[in-house]
């Protein structure tokens, strides 16, 4: 079975819509409330269905998380085919980089229990299927910043443009998920600065390397 058909298509229009309810509803509660706090009595209430309506369509809570994070993976990859593009293009690798950064700073403050749980439940969860399918979104969303800083190619002096600015995504990707979503962090001991700042310091390591 392809990783991603954890759920049948339905076949009625209705069922559909209740569907799509459930998995909106369940992205929701999320970032309302986390992984722990997303409970099925909630979803159910979020989407206005009875709860046995979601036992109906998916045989436990896990299996429902699967399908709503892969709908969420999936509508964020559609949105940044769209509108990344034209949001990295600038004159100068620098000023794309920094682009690049603040967005993700941005996209991690405005959805920090969401990606929280996204990350916890990917390392926790033992559905090799769904981890392969969710994954392969996620590197297909750095693949995609990778291609659009790649215009840049003749300000970037290493022997490979391609794979060095797959690490210089990846180690912005890391820093800035342990600043936003990491309260534990040791950026917040070491460094206690605002968003801003931290940006313009990724930004400049980003380019620094690449150059």
């Amino acid at each position: 079975m392809s990783p991603n058909k954890i759920v049948a298509a339905p076949q009625q229009k209705r069922s559909q819509a209740t569907l799509e309810r459930l998995l909106n509803a369940t992205i929701r509660s999320l970032a309302e409330h986390g992984l722990e706090g997303t409970v099925i009595p909630r979803i159910a209430a979020l989407a206005e269905v009875a709860p046995a309506s979601v036992y109906r369509r998916f045989v436990n809570k896990d299996a429902l998380m699967r399908a709503a994070f892969l709908h969420l993976l999936e509508r964020s990859n559609e949105a940044n085919k769209s509108q990344l593009p034209a949001m990295l293009q600038h004159p100068t690798l620098r000023a794309s980089a920094d682009a690049l950064i603040r967005l993700m700073f941005l996209q991690y403050r405005q959805h920090p229990r969401l990606l929280r749980a996204l990350a916890r439940f990917i390392d926790a969860d033992t559905d090799t299927a769904f981890v392969a399918a969710a994954r392969a979104i996620m590197e297909e969303n750095v693949q995609l910043s990778v291609q659009c800083l790649l215009v840049h190619r003749g300000q970037i002096r290493h022997a490979s443009p391609e794979r060095a600015l797959r690490f210089a995504v990846l180690q912005a990707i890391t820093s800035i998920e342990a600043i936003a979503l990491e309260p534990m962090s040791l950026w917040h001991n070491v460094i206690p600065e605002p968003d801003e700042a931290l940006a313009g310091d990724l930004a400049r390591s980003f380019v620094a390397y690449l150059s």
